[in-house]
């Protein structure tokens, strides 16, 4: 298996009757497309870390189901017939770009391709392709400010994109067995038409038919719209140590998945944790959820970021946020105070 050649710590699922039961990911979520569909969405991130991202495995490939994928989140969809080693870059670089937070520009493609240089052909594996830049495979040896081009196969080839052109900018060869499989080449591509860095982007973006490997959301994108603001405009009762248990009023300002920003109050500081109750538009039970003063925003009060909640809390706060309006400006509106925000000081951690 490809995570354990990985080295990664990964746990395996088969046949979970309810998909509620399906462990939350932390950096990466791999399911078949019937998993998928049943799954809806993954369990979400501990607050205040990224999102995990979502590859999905498909022996079938067309428009509406790569739409209703989107629909759902996948970030990646992957079709079952790939080749194990493109598989494993995706993997590999999904991975390795997560830990250093880096957005994955390269694409994994896996197809060969005719290579030129000057009147020498070859042939040649492309390995990943990106708008500035595309790494082969070949047996025949280039030195970095080589001239290559190299021509696409016919299925990804159209509007205006029929081969790609660059310089070398890095050689890499192989040791021990990968010797064998030839060199790694780097290349920096010339710039492109527009007609034809259009049909790059749709290789690149997940609208080609043919790729089977298909982009379907930047990662990084929809963590930032899970962490959007929404305005939060309600009273909060904020019981602080010196209160005496009594609590005292004070005005949210905005509130996301992953925290809270409240008025200024005497009292709280960086680093003190409180247990905030959140009241949707329902008169329902408060979601009570640990938080911790993490900012000090001066006269735009105190950002306060979410701890410790469980993934029942998780699903709770993000359909709360999902029925707030959107946030339009940080200082205008004021808001009814239409709910109230219970919350006490916990004891600080250290």
């Amino acid at each position: 298996m490809i995570l354990e050649r990985l080295g990664a710590d990964f746990a395996l699922c088969r046949r979970v009757a309810d998909p509620t039961d399906v462990p939350r990911p932390r950096d990466l979520l791999i399911t078949t497309g019937r998993r998928a569909q049943a799954l809806s969405e993954p369990a979400p991130a501990v607050a205040g870390a990224a999102a995990p991202i979502w590859l999905c495995v498909h022996g079938q490939d067309f428009q509406e189901l790569r739409s209703r994928l989107r629909e759902l989140g996948v970030h990646y969809l992957v079709n079952s017939a790939v080749d194990q080693e493109s598989l494993r870059l995706l993997i590999e670089m999904l991975l390795h770009d997560r830990r250093e937070q880096r957005v994955v520009a390269r694409l994994p493609v896996g197809v060969e391709v005719t290579l030129r240089h000057g009147k020498q052909v070859e042939f040649a594996k492309l390995l990943d392709l990106s708008r500035t830049g595309a790494r082969l495979r070949t047996k025949a040896l280039f030195s970095v400010g080589d001239r290559l081009e190299f021509e696409l196969p016919l299925e990804l080839c159209g509007g205006g994109l029929e081969c790609l052109s660059g310089r070398v900018a890095r050689v890499e060869l192989g040791g021990g067995r990968a010797a064998k499989m030839g060199c790694s080449v780097g290349v920096e591509l010339d710039p492109l038409t527009a007609e034809a860095a259009a049909a790059l982007g749709a290789i690149l973006c997940g609208t080609h038919p043919a790729t089977r490997i298909s982009a379907l959301a930047n990662p990084r994108e929809r963590e930032r719209r899970r962490a959007e603001r929404r305005a939060y405009r309600r009273r909060i009762a904020a019981l602080a140590a010196s209160d005496a248990g009594t609590p005292r009023v004070v005005l949210g300002h905005d509130l996301s998945v992953s925290g809270i920003r409240i008025a200024r109050q005497p009292g709280l500081r960086k680093g003190i944790r409180i247990a905030l109750g959140l009241y949707g538009a329902d008169s329902g039970a408060p979601l009570t959820l640990e938080a911790e003063v993490v900012a000090d925003h001066g006269p735009r009060g105190l950002g306060l970021a979410f701890r410790n909640a469980s993934e029942s809390q998780l699903r709770a706060l993000a359909k709360l946020v999902a029925a707030l309006p959107l946030l339009e400006s940080l200082d205008g509106e004021t808001g009814s105070g239409g709910g109230v925000v219970l919350s006490r000081v916990m004891p600080q951690k250290a």
